[in-house]
């Protein structure tokens, strides 16, 4: 299970990655720079549909797997 702190880690390395500044992504993804930062600094009150935005602009997907068989459902 991912937690906001790894989250947010993963969100920066991954903006980091991609050579952007924290509006850059914002921009991509329609929402705030702010939010983006507040998503990097791990605060958990973050919506999560808004989270979902920020790894589709990064070039990844949320999916869901199933634990008892590892199907993943799209």
């Amino acid at each position: 299970m991912l937690t906001m702190r790894e989250a947010a880690a993963m969100v920066r390395e991954l903006r980091d990655g991609h050579g952007w500044t924290q509006s850059e992504l914002a921009s991509r993804a329609h929402l705030s720079r702010s939010f983006v930062a507040d998503v990097e600094a791990g605060k958990p009150s973050v919506e999560s549909a808004k989270l979902f935005d920020l790894f589709q602009a990064l070039g990844f997907e949320v999916a869901l797997r199933d634990l008892s068989n590892g199907e993943v459902r799209r």
